[in-house]
């Protein structure tokens, strides 16, 4: 079978990948689309369901064309999505309106009052997530209600993102036990909780919810408009798959307990696999892609799209150099980074450019450096944001130890693609980082549930061992980890101070929002 091939799509926030690889887990091409997240009010974020399913197709389209192999040679399919949020779809299975991302804060005012009665910690303790303002159906089903009860009246289900393009490729309604156990699930049973929509006075709309079933079966095969669309062989068969986050556990060979991860992408993911379904309110739980495993999690809202930001508006010169010395901008950020001793010359920075969900929850959070002056340069604030999301993954872990503790860490994301970042990462938090070959974790973990629907492989542990290797090993400076430890202390007040100030700057700019508006007549 060495000249047939997989193909995992991994949905993202805002690039889709589609990803070919051969039998033993190498990444023979990709091809990626962009996508974008609309923000029509601030603190919201919401993406076009036609868009994602264009952006997908096209990428499919142009993997399969790049590579030149036969439809027919691809023997399964599988998908990796962002999770949360909340993506509908109406009885011709048109979305009923534009998806609610994950990144969307509309619904704080709700998770405010659920936590000042109480009410989140019985959902914490009923399902196992602490929920946040874009963390799925549970609160987002709640504003609707409050807000625009038409939407749930006109659809017929509620989806998540992976599942809305499996939908789009084979015309089958369903969703895995990943995506749902985001705050719907009892994780015991991995089923859905009335408990949950009950406390979350959302019952009424229970019909909406999807039919849940493993990731790695049969989800359907690919229609032959959906073949035309994408250059996918009509009748290929597409495995249910998996939220993005066990999906990447997976791609990296995180499958059995105290195997853990991190991910630094557009969000901070930190997970720890787990046999036992134990549920604390320092951390959120969910059900692995893996059968009969679970994941502990604290998932910062932000990582590296903090760096993104920061080398898009002031990084002009960064680019500059890079184009005159025909190298990545990328190489000049890391060779700045390594000059700036730990610490940052007394910069601190805070990544919460989109709110934070995880170890606390306030979507009202914001950004921030701290420590600036007169004599601090550019190189000093890069440090800070590299360090910066450092602490956030340190914090994120400290969660996580309550119930687990673990000494290695397989790391991804864009963040691991730097030496540099992923030194400081290792040094901050006294972990072992080790980076697996490829690039495409989520995606590969697709790819692995697509081997299985396939019947490549017996089961998780015999496609792990032949699709997954290491690359490449960070060891701890358990020195510069006591100078860490230090940094984090005033990282935390820092966070502290600020929870006040987060909530008057954002009723301000409500405030202000709303005035012009009127003022110009919208």
């Amino acid at each position: 079978m060495s000249n047939y091939y997989l193909i995992g799509i991994d949905i993202g926030t805002t690039v889709i990948k589609t990803v070919v690889f051969d039998l033993v887990g190498n990444e023979i091409a990709k091809a990626c689309s962009a996508t974008e997240i609309i923000h029509s009010r601030p603190g919201w974020a919401e993406q076009d369901m036609d868009s994602v399913w264009q952006a997908t197709a096209k990428s499919c389209m142009d993997v399969i064309s790049k590579t030149g192999i036969r439809p027919k040679d691809i023997l399964a399919v599988s998908l990796s999505g962002q999770g949360a949020g909340t993506w509908l779809i109406d009885k011709t299975g048109k979305p009923t309106r534009h998806a609610v991302s994950w990144l969307d804060g509309r619904a704080q005012d709700i998770i405010d009052a659920w936590q000042a009665d109480g009410t989140n910690d019985k959902i914490t303790r009923t399902c196992g997530l602490v929920y946040y303002a874009g963390s799925g159906p549970g609160v987002i089903f709640r504003w609707f209600i409050e807000n625009d009860r038409a939407s749930l009246e006109k659809s017929k289900s509620v989806l998540w993102a992976k599942d809305w393009v499996r939908y789009c490729l084979t015309g089958e309604i369903m969703t895995d036990e990943t995506d749902p156990s985001m705050g719907m699930i009892d994780p015991p049973s991995r089923k859905y909780s009335s408990h949950v929509l009950e406390l979350t006075v959302t019952s009424d709309y229970a019909s909406l919810l999807p039919l849940i079933r493993p990731s790695q079966e049969l989800g359907g095969k690919v229609t032959k408009a959906a073949a035309e669309a994408t250059g996918l062989a009509e009748g290929t068969p597409v495995a249910v798959g998996a939220w993005d986050c066990t999906s990447t556990a997976l791609g990296q060979g995180c499958i059995k307990s105290g195997d853990a991860f991190s991910i630094l992408g557009t969000a901070g993911i930190h997970m720890v696999v787990s046999s036992k379904p134990t549920i604390n309110s320092s951390y959120s739980l969910s059900c692995h892609t893996v059968p009969g495993q679970y994941l502990f999690h604290s998932m910062a809202m932000t990582a590296a799209n903090n760096l993104d930001w920061f080398e898009r508006e002031f990084g002009l010169a960064e680019n500059q150099a890079a184009r005159g010395q025909g190298i990545s901008k990328y190489d000049i950020i890391n060779s700045k980074v390594a000059s700036v001793p730990l610490g940052a010359n007394g910069v601190f920075f805070l990544p919460y450019l989109q709110g934070e969900r995880a170890p606390f929850v306030e979507a009202r959070a914001r950004g921030e450096f701290a420590g600036l002056t007169d004599s601090s340069v550019r190189s000093d604030l890069y440090r800070a944001v590299y360090e910066g999301v450092a602490l956030a993954t340190l914090h994120n872990y400290k969660a996580m130890e309550v119930s687990s503790s673990f000494n290695r860490v397989r790391l991804g994301g864009g963040g691991a693609q730097s030496m540099v970042w992923s030194q400081i990462l290792a040094d901050c938090t006294g972990r072992v980082m080790e980076v697996t070959t490829g690039s495409e974790y989520g995606a590969r973990g697709a790819a692995i549930n697509a081997a299985l629907c396939a019947g490549v492989y017996k089961d998780h542990k015999e496609a792990v061992q032949q699709m997954v290797k290491i690359k490449q090993v960070y060891q701890p400076d358990l020195k510069k980890t006591r100078e860490y430890a230090e940094c984090f202390e005033i990282y935390i007040k820092l966070i502290e101070s600020r929870r006040k100030i987060w909530v008057d700057m954002f009723r301000l700019a409500e405030k202000r929002k709303f005035t012009t508006e009127n003022k110009d007549g919208v």
